[in-house]
């Protein structure tokens, strides 16, 4: 589906779902080789990490050469990288598109039956879905269910080292 026709500053009606965030961003970027002891291909490049989606994905910031990159854990670790002078510039031009939502959000019918099932979870946790589609789950959002994220990525990331 082509965004091209929407109006400038679409947004998906997220406000519809009380409290919901999709995205949190940390008060101080944490060190990448720290907080992301098993994602070793990202710390030179990127060496903070900036925040993460409610989904897992994980936000990484390279502030001198002015580039953002997206890893998607639960796609095998692929991973996009953006140009942006800062968070600010990031969020309005990847993070708010309608484009992104559709690439990182399955539909909104998906995320609302997630978030309706499993309910508000704190600031530190992702919606994850048991098992990992990875380990033989399907990915249906009647397997969500809440889980710390750094324990998530922690576990991904070793998962995903076996792996390859």
């Amino acid at each position: 589906m082509a965004s091209d026709n929407l109006p400038a500053g679409f947004r998906l009606p997220l406000d519809t779902i009380a409290d919901f965030r999709l995205y949190t961003f940390l008060d101080e970027p944490q060190r990448t080789a720290e907080a992301l002891p098993n994602w070793p291909r990202t710390h030179a490049a990127f060496p903070w990490v900036v925040g993460y989606s409610r989904f897992g994905d994980f936000f990484l910031q390279n502030p001198d050469a002015g580039k953002f990159l997206v890893v998607y854990p639960m796609r095998g670790g692929g991973s996009k990288g953006y140009d942006a002078r800062d968070l600010t510039e990031f969020r309005e031009t990847v993070l708010d598109t309608f484009d992104f939502h559709l690439f990182a959000f399955p539909t909104m019918a998906f995320v609302q039956e997630v978030i309706a099932r499993v309910g508000p979870i704190p600031e530190q946790a992702v919606y994850i879905p048991t098992p990992y589609p990875m380990l033989g789950g399907s990915g249906e959002p009647s397997t969500y269910s809440a889980g710390d994220v750094w324990v998530f990525l922690d576990i991904v990331g070793q998962l995903l080292r076996q792996a390859s």
